[in-house]
């Protein structure tokens, strides 16, 4: 678990004992492709009240990693649309759920690799750089003029 923020401390006292995590501070965005690579799951906690107002960036990494991603967001809206493809999405603010997904990707490491594959996919297909600036030029090029300015008088 890498980061400083304002749950850190909160989580790193609640993990108590367990020995299977290591706790680190934010890593340098140098390091950032080689510290998602290193995850078997990605986790993506989106609070139920601001799922839907952005898409949040950590996914692109998350999804670039082809590693498959938990994500909490509630059905139809743009972290689930693009999530349930390359992994799983559970109910907001529902603990038990997520352990489930964690646990259930936990033990099927072929189901791990098939989400990751389509996460990777997904990241090339649809984020790479490029192709997200052709996008917006052509959304540009076609948008409909805007009226010329009148003058008041």
């Amino acid at each position: 678990m890498a980061g400083s923020g304002s749950a850190y401390e909160r989580l790193k006292q609640q993990a108590g004992d367990i020995t299977n995590m290591r706790w680190l501070p934010i890593q340098p965005e140098k390091r950032l492709n080689a510290f998602l690579n290193l995850a078997d799951i990605h986790l993506l906690p989106q609070r139920e009240d601001a799922a839907d107002l952005v898409m949040p960036s950590k996914p692109t990494g998350m999804l670039a990693s082809g590693r498959p991603v938990i994500a909490t967001a509630r059905p139809g809206i743009q972290v689930a649309r693009v999530v349930e493809e390359a992994g799983l999405v559970v109910e907001p603010g529902c603990l038990p759920c997520i352990v489930s997904a964690i646990r259930r990707l936990g033990d099927d490491e072929p189901g791990r690799r098939r989400l990751g594959t389509a996460a990777r996919k997904y990241a090339v297909d649809v984020l790479e750089r490029e192709r997200v600036l052709r996008g917006f030029e052509n959304q540009l090029h076609d948008a409909p003029s805007p009226e010329p300015a009148r003058r008041l008088e």
